[in-house]
């Protein structure tokens, strides 16, 4: 299943959030930007630079919430989410972008169906 992320009708990007675990709690997957991304690129540099500095995690909530992000699964149903980011990929992570969307969904999302 195709989930596209959008900043009000401009597309951010897409992803199949192909990775998930047991729980359903984190979702993640190979990330194909949009048209729009180079205008949020920019907040989610500010996850990377954060590494792990409360005071600067907290700057980077803060930008990526003005940014009104929504993320909906291919029939066009907004998925709510408790945390989202983009960043580069880690080893072992496939994609052509070098960037992966991940996402802790509010509820869990449906397991990947084998293909």
């Amino acid at each position: 299943m195709s989930f596209t992320l959008k900043m009000s009708n401009v597309i951010v990007g897409r992803s199949e959030l192909e990775s998930r675990d047991a729980a359903g709690r984190i979702a993640r997957g190979a990330f194909r930007p949009g048209l729009g991304y180079d205008l949020v690129q920019p907040v989610f540099a500010l996850f990377e630079q954060a590494s792990g500095d409360p005071s600067g995690l907290a700057k980077y909530r803060k930008a990526r919430e003005a940014l009104r992000l929504h993320l909906a699964d291919s029939s066009g149903a907004t998925i709510a989410v408790r945390e989202l980011h983009i960043r580069r990929a880690g080893d072992g992570e496939s994609s052509d972008s070098g960037l992966v969307l991940e996402v802790e969904p509010a509820e869990p999302l449906l397991p990947v169906s084998p293909r």
